[in-house]
């Protein structure tokens, strides 16, 4: 098992983390940075059991998801950063094995790493010792099918390793306020509810955890979610500008799982014959009619 460690997460996690307590004059020195994150490091990779050194993940300079933001600029908020945060990101680059790439972020890079693992080990051409496990803090890499891992920060608890499947699950708080899930289940979860943090606004309409989970609950096939999330859209904007705005709210939240030529491949509505998902403008699907 091999590592992929979401390192734009430590530029942040250890960043701020050398800053807490410190009450010596100036910024804490930046041995104390180098040596939390290679202590994390080092207890990921114990957890996954990993039997191959790690790969960190960076996020590289522009980012094809500002193109394809037209209802809202895409991550379009402040951003504080740690004092140590280019000094951070210069340690991994010259300590560890790490993959950067203009014009994408560190998590399509791990989905396509893992992705392309999984593959290739299904086809015999690559050993099973090398499978991967994408590890992260970030519930949205939930989404990529293959091994999957969180470490606990605070107050948010470990989750996994575990195997995300491609339809994935949906499950709802007690409380109603929030939506746990993976796989594809949980990417068209995302589609209804948005993403405060990244500046994707969903379906809108004040659709919550609560509505998003009756939508999406009885879907047994990725098609399925497909049919629903297209049908709230259609039924709230029209069949033409619905379909418009969920193109544009999956190819945000969509990691992106291959390249050709160099370029991601972006998200596009499925091939199916299944006339129902193409004709949401003259019905309306029961499953949703009443929500």
């Amino acid at each position: 098992m091999q590592p992929l460690i979401d390192a734009d997460i430590f530029l942040y996690e250890v960043g701020f983390g050398v800053e807490v307590g410190w009450d010596e004059p100036g910024y804490p020195p930046f041995d104390r940075a180098a040596t939390l994150l290679d202590t994390k490091v080092q207890q990921i990779c114990a957890a996954v059991g990993a039997t191959a050194p790690p790969i960190l993940f960076l996020t590289g300079k522009g980012n094809f998801r500002y193109d394809i933001a037209k209802r809202v600029p895409y991550k379009s908020r402040p951003a504080n950063k740690p004092f140590h945060y280019k000094n951070i990101k210069a340690y991994i680059k010259g300590m560890y094995d790490y993959r950067e790439s203009k014009g994408m972020e560190a998590d399509d890079l791990m989905a396509i790493e893992q992705v392309g693992r999984d593959a290739a080990i299904l086809a015999g051409s690559l050993s099973e010792d090398l499978r991967s496990i994408i590890c992260s803090r970030d519930k949205d890499l939930r989404q990529v099918p293959g091994m999957f891992y969180s470490w606990e920060c605070g107050n948010q608890p470990s989750f996994g390793p575990m195997l995300v499947d491609t339809l994935g699950s949906l499950r709802l708080s007690e409380d109603g306020k929030k939506l746990h899930g993976t796989g594809q289940s949980f990417l068209h979860s995302q589609c209804l509810t948005g993403d405060t943090v990244d500046s994707i606004p969903g379906l809108g309409g004040r659709t919550g955890p609560v509505k998003a989970y009756k939508i999406l609950k009885d879907c047994k096939t990725v098609e399925e979610l497909h049919i629903a999330v297209l049908s709230s859209y259609t039924n709230m904007y029209g069949e033409e500008l619905g379909k418009e705005h969920m193109l544009e709210q999956m190819r945000l939240l969509n990691m992106t799982r291959e390249l050709i030529n160099g370029n991601p491949v972006i998200w596009s509505f499925p091939e199916t014959n299944n006339k129902e998902y193409f004709d949401l403008n003259t019905r309306t699907i029961e499953r949703t009619a009443d929500v």
